[in-house]
């Protein structure tokens, strides 16, 4: 029952609404001002809506092509998302590879 309830959220949930719902979480978090107990419940909540944001994001990326040009028929040929992709101008890695660094 609880993995019914579980899909069921996870198929009306939104990135952006998950996104705001875990910046009220971690807001609540780092008040500091709730006992243990209610953070630790918080907590996981933070967590699986990281999970859900991720797998969205991962979701979206497999689906984002790279614009190669233009034929001259004028329709756009793309290529599949290329997993070690650098910025063409500037030769660096993309924003989103550039964490940790």
């Amino acid at each position: 029952m609880a993995k019914m309830k579980a899909d069921s959220e996870s198929e009306t949930r939104s990135f952006e609404g998950s996104l705001t719902e875990l910046e009220q979480v971690v807001r609540k978090l780092e008040s500091g001002t709730q006992p243990l107990e209610q953070m630790l419940v918080d907590y996981a909540k933070a967590v699986e809506l990281v999970q859900f944001c991720h797998t969205q994001l991962e979701g979206a990326r497999r689906r984002v092509a790279q614009l190669e040009g233009v034929r001259e028929d004028g329709h756009a040929t793309v290529s599949a998302w290329q997993e070690n992709a650098t910025d063409a101008s500037d030769g660096t890695e993309p924003p989103s590879r550039r964490r940790g660094k």
